[in-house]
């Protein structure tokens, strides 16, 4: 609830620009999708191994705001439609996701710029089966900064790319550690109107445990809709 609460409010903080803006200010809104596979590798020689889960569907709001002086401000919550699964003889392991992304950033010119955020992402696991049953939780969490751009090919096409380092902690029923992680995203855009526009991409998200050396990876097709006020 905590999660849902800071969210919402930063959402109303930049929607609050719809009243205000000015004819040069950019305000947007929409919906993101992210629907992505998730692989993880542990090398630990006892209980370690790899694990392949599938897709899960994640889907949830977008504001975006930019400003004459080309600053913008970003914030997004995508929540789980379908959740990853794994299933191995009678277990079933179930795992749902939340991930709230905040960013700032400058355009230092109209194809390129920079950004720094906070990513936070929320994954409750339960596993079942054969007369047993377990549930936790995952936060992985922390500072993000990146770098984006795009390039038109015409008034209605064009192609865009990021990428990320995120500086971010994991922890799980009291065990912490620092877990770093890359994000990159590459795909077009296509604007069909001056108030809407889609987005259609593959993004691909890697972390490493330092103390575990867990590497968890995540990838799949983005999908993006938004409207211009």
């Amino acid at each position: 609830m905590k999660r849902v609460i800071v969210v919402l409010a930063a959402l109303m903080f930049l929607s609050s620009g719809f009243a205000f803006a000015a004819d040069d200010v950019k305000v947007e809104a929409g919906v993101k999708i992210w629907n992505n596979s998730w692989e993880s590798k542990d090398p630990d020689p006892v209980a370690g191994g790899t694990m392949k889960f599938d897709a899960a569907l994640l889907i949830g709001p977008a504001v975006a705001v930019t400003l004459p002086s080309n600053v913008f401000f970003e914030a997004s919550y995508l929540m789980s439609v379908t959740d990853y699964e794994k299933t191995e003889g009678p277990a079933k392991i179930e795992v749902e996701r939340d991930d709230l992304d905040l960013a700032v950033g400058y355009m230092f010119i109209p194809e390129v710029g920079i950004y720094v955020g906070y990513r936070s992402t929320s994954m409750d696991w339960t596993a079942s089966g054969g007369g047993f049953s377990e549930s936790g939780s995952i936060d992985l969490s922390g500072p993000v900064i990146g770098l984006r751009g795009n390039y038109s090919f015409s008034e209605m096409f064009g192609v865009y790319a990021s990428a990320a380092y995120l500086m971010t902690e994991y922890e799980e029923q009291g065990f912490k550690e620092d877990d770093p992680g890359t994000q990159f995203e590459l795909g077009v855009k296509a604007t069909f109107s001056k108030q809407l526009s889609g987005t259609l991409g593959y993004k691909v998200e890697s972390f490493e445990g330092d103390k575990s050396k867990v590497e968890d990876t995540f990838s799949g097709i983005t999908l993006g809709v938004m409207y211009a006020f």
